[in-house]
């Protein structure tokens, strides 16, 4: 066997996949006992997930065409295109889908790195036991996602998702409410007591209402300093390749496994952690920036903020250049035009 992916997630599915479509063996190891099970993510994807998987739009759940976004005071601005910008997804089914026709061992949890393949590929998620084997250097900063499933009365737009900031709400990042066909996904990502956020989250909005499913796991925000080690390269939320802004790492994940699996080809994983300098961690950095620019505000600089979102222009932009998975795009956008910047000079200061 040529390559050993450890971990049946996304990004180690759709490596497996790459390598198939080049000629190279690879067996894919998976601890859990059923593919894209436990759930640990609220799946929602961008329009962009099309150029890795065309058929998409055939597992989809739900499209939406923006957000409303909600601050501390109750300040709503929305965010919407008439087309399309994102599919809400059964995290299983998609994995399975990647699967088919792979050569994947379900139920084999990894203990140690004696594998006799060439190359040795840890996608086993943001605790990566082949991160902890292989001596890599840690992530540093965390946040704990916790999601309750529940019925949709039809109180909630299915074609947008609703995101709730504040530091009574979720501190350091935000909450959600996203519809699905038949139910919401409401959740919330904090560095500590999600489940106390989130049931004072659900009971204001929903009351007493059904949890039908929980979800949760570690969010890592920001990168490992390393992704290869001699044979052993890290992919995906093992590699820490997660958006800081949304929390989500499987766009980011199936770029990188792109990159991985041509340099896997090359017989060169130098050509990996080049790919992901040049291509992938300018867009984690520039997300990276804009979190800690939000970590920084107090609820009164939020409302102010959003007051500043009123503004018909500034929502064009934001509409005509935003992107989930490429933040660069508003952000270049937003430094071009002298009149923004001198809106926002108050707040500069939390960027550095």
């Amino acid at each position: 066997m040529d390559v050993t992916i450890v971990g049946g997630g996304t990004a180690g599915l759709f490596l497996a996949k790459e390598l198939k479509e080049k000629g190279i063996s690879s067996i894919v190891y998976e601890e859990h006992k059923e593919l894209g099970k436990p759930v640990h993510d609220t799946g929602i994807f961008s329009k962009n997930l099309l150029e890795f998987i065309p058929d998409l739009k055939k597992i989809a759940l739900n499209t939406v065409k923006g957000a409303r976004l909600i601050s501390p005071n109750g300040t709503v601005v929305e965010l919407a295109r008439e087309e399309n910008e994102a599919f809400i997804l059964d995290r299983d089914k998609l994995e399975k889908n990647l699967a088919k026709g792979l050569n994947v061992e379900i139920g084999k949890k990894v203990q140690d790195l004696n594998f006799k393949s060439k190359y040795i590929i840890g996608a086993d998620g943001a605790g990566s036991t082949v991160a902890k084997l292989g001596g890599f250097p840690p992530i540093k900063e965390w946040l704990l996602g916790l999601e309750y499933e529940i019925p949709n009365n039809g109180t909630h737009q299915k074609e947008l998702v609703e995101l709730y900031f504040g530091n009574e709400i979720a501190p350091k990042f935000f909450a959600w409410i996203v519809p699905t066909n038949k139910t919401l996904r409401v959740g919330l990502a904090v560095p500590e007591r999600a489940k106390e956020y989130l049931d004072k989250f659900l009971k204001k909005h929903f009351g007493k209402a059904e949890i039908i499913q929980q979800i949760g796991g570690q969010i890592p925000i920001g990168w490992r300093d390393e992704i290869v080690k001699g044979n052993i390269a890290l992919l995906g939320d093992a590699a820490g390749q997660v958006k800081p802004t949304t929390g989500g790492g499987v766009y980011m994940g199936m770029a990188s496994a792109k990159i991985l699996a041509n340099a896997i080809k090359n017989e060169d994983l130098g050509q990996y952690v080049e790919g992901w300098n040049k291509k992938i961690r300018p867009e984690l950095e520039h997300g990276l920036k804009i979190r800690k620019f939000f970590d920084k505000l107090s609820d009164n600089e939020l409302d102010r903020i959003f007051a500043l979102l009123q503004n018909e222009k500034l929502r064009n932009l934001i509409v005509e250049h935003g992107d989930m998975d490429k933040p660069s795009a508003l952000v270049k956008a937003v430094l071009g035009n002298p009149k923004l910047i001198g809106e926002f000079l108050p707040y500069l200061k939390y960027l550095w």
